[in-house]
């Protein structure tokens, strides 16, 4: 590997961005709490009720309601919407506020925070813990909306099921066929749409805060859910606290495409250096073979399967997508395990072990051909922020696909082609401020890399600390019970304890729920103390697929 070297001007802007980051950030922007035009949404009462089940919990232990925000918070007389938010059912006693959201971005923070006071119950010591859901997110309450996909062709590359095997003339049209659905999407919501953005998901946070009648809350954000709360924190920095951001994104300077092209190839290489022989070390649970190739080699052959429909309906996508979930250690049980199990056996063509495979592939990715409809709000989200900044050829986009065949497709169309509105997210104000938060980060997260989050700490300067995972492997530190990590975490939360200085906290061995390891994942630079280690090399040979 080469070593990790500065050149004298980034050098110097390091040290520039360091010297300026012991200034506070700049005046609070104004959350019109004082205006009469917003007092109905300041004044609002909190109905709290039951919570609908979601992916990881069944709400048994929360309470939920609805807040009414505006959509447009530069005009409140576009009309309103309603997002969710939850508290635990019987909450101790609390001096604090902890607003938690849970990334995705299409994800519950009800479901995200119920998870957090059981896994984590000491959050709880002297927080009252509140998931905030984003507005329009599909697995959550509050106002959605749902849009028609434009018929197909039939020459989109997902139509085989098998996005990893594109042409360009496959990629044209499907990119193609997604400027015809989302124009129709945006025509027939645009007020809604336009509103999705994260400057309003921040103000939207400070308004439950303050109907919550806190008059300064912290905040937790989890993945992309740490881009939120930095922002937050920009905002309203004296709104807002004491700021956890787990698993980081480049909130420096945020920017949804170009994250999504550096999770390319940190995931690829998690699949292959971390999780496969994971695999070959749990071959009584996934049935795959005891070394790296015969796992590879067993893959292989469920993947050529699919593309030549020996496998009933279980398409390539869908054996792909086991592996997607291969980043938190909690879906190893629930869905990687069985699915990449059942479709081992399928192998055997017994037309019993193919229905299960089946079952399984049905689960683990829904197939784009037999979908109607769509909640948009995910990809409005990104777009609406930064906006198109992939400048990839469509050669250039296949090719990177073929190497980074994990989840490489889901960077071939830009989906943010001809987008009608300009990115509306402050650079300005990126610059011009510093984010104040404690960064807990795993090394080799394969969904926010790690080296994208050391460009945020290094270049945050003094503001934050980073708490480092040194040879984890998985997305999500909250999810893990590592005393190192929860010591800081919390010292912090309670007590207000920022570390002096980064702190390097070492993984134990990888697990899931019914799985145990005897070994840790080694891969990349040494670390210990508080020396935070470059990121890892991602530039390396790759096992290919061939369907």
């Amino acid at each position: 590997m080469k070593l990790f070297k500065l050149s004298a001007r980034r050098l110097a802007v390091l040290i520039g961005c360091v010297a300026c980051s012991g200034l506070a950030n700049a005046r609070a922007t104004d959350d019109h709490s004082t205006d009469p035009a917003y007092a109905r949404y300041y004044q609002q009462a909190v109905n709290w009720g039951g919570c609908p089940p979601s992916l990881f919990t069944d709400g048994s232990t929360i309470q939920c309601a609805l807040i009414t925000v505006p959509i447009d918070w530069a005009d409140p007389s576009h009309g309103n919407i309603t997002i969710g938010i939850s508290r635990p059912l019987h909450s101790p006693s609390h001096a604090r506020l902890l607003l938690v959201n849970a990334g995705g971005p299409d994800n519950s923070s009800a479901s995200q925070a119920e998870m957090l006071e059981q896994l984590q119950p000491q959050v709880q010591a002297n927080h009252l813990v509140v998931g905030v859901d984003l507005r329009g997110i599909t697995d959550g309450l509050g106002t959605q909306v749902s849009c028609d996909y434009a018929p197909r062709s039939g020459a989109e590359n997902f139509m085989d099921g098998d996005s990893r095997n594109p042409t360009a003339a496959s990629v044209q049209a499907q990119q193609d066929w997604w400027h015809r659905s989302i124009s129709a999407c945006l025509q027939q919501h645009a007020t809604f749409l336009k509103s999705i953005n994260t400057p309003n998901h921040a103000r939207d946070l400070n308004l439950v805060r303050a109907v919550l009648g806190f008059p300064r809350a912290d905040l937790l954000g989890v993945s992309s859910g740490s881009s939120l709360m930095a922002y937050a924190n920009r905002l309203f920095p004296d709104r807002f606290e004491r700021v956890v951001l787990d698993s980081n994104m480049n909130w420096l300077h945020l920017d949804w495409q170009q994250q999504d092209l550096k999770r390319m190839s940190m995931d690829q290489l998690n699949v292959q250096q971390a999780f496969i022989p994971f695999i070959a070390r749990h071959d009584d649970q996934f049935h795959m073979g005891t070394t790296p190739q015969q796992v590879m080699t067993t893959f292989q052959r469920i993947y050529q399967a699919a593309s030549q429909h020996r496998m009933g309906s279980v398409t390539p996508d869908q054996a792909l997508a086991s592996l997607d979930g291969t980043g938190m250690w909690v879906f190893w049980d629930l869905l990687v395990s069985p699915s990449l199990g059942a479709m081992s056996q399928a192998l055997d063509g017994d037309p019993a072990h193919i229905a299960a495979a089946e079952q399984m592939g049905a689960m683990t990715s829904v197939d784009l051909r037999s979908q109607p409809g769509f909640n948009p709000m995910a990809d409005v989200l990104q777009c609406n922020d930064s906006g198109s900044t992939d400048t990839r050829s469509i050669a250039r986009k296949i090719a990177d696909v073929r190497t980074n065949w994990a989840i490489g497709a889901s960077t071939l169309i830009d989906k943010c082609q001809h987008w009608p509105w300009r990115p509306v997210l402050d650079r300005l104000l990126e610059s011009r401020t510093r984010v104040h938060a404690l960064m807990v980060q795993n090394e080799f997260d394969p969904s926010t890399p790690y080296s994208e989050a050391l460009k945020d700490r290094l270049l945050d300067g003094p503001a934050a600390r980073m708490v480092l995972v040194n040879n984890a492997t998985t997305h999500g530190v909250m999810f893990d019970d590592n005393s190192c990590t929860t010591g800081a975490e919390f010292a912090y939360l309670n007590s207000g304890d920022m570390p002096a200085r980064d702190v390097v906290c070492q993984a134990k061995p990888m697990h899931s729920f019914a799985m145990q390891d005897a070994m840790t994942h080694e891969y990349g630079y040494p670390a210990a103390g508080w020396w935070l280690p470059p990121p890892p090399n991602t530039h390396q040979a790759n096992w290919l697929l061939v369907p």
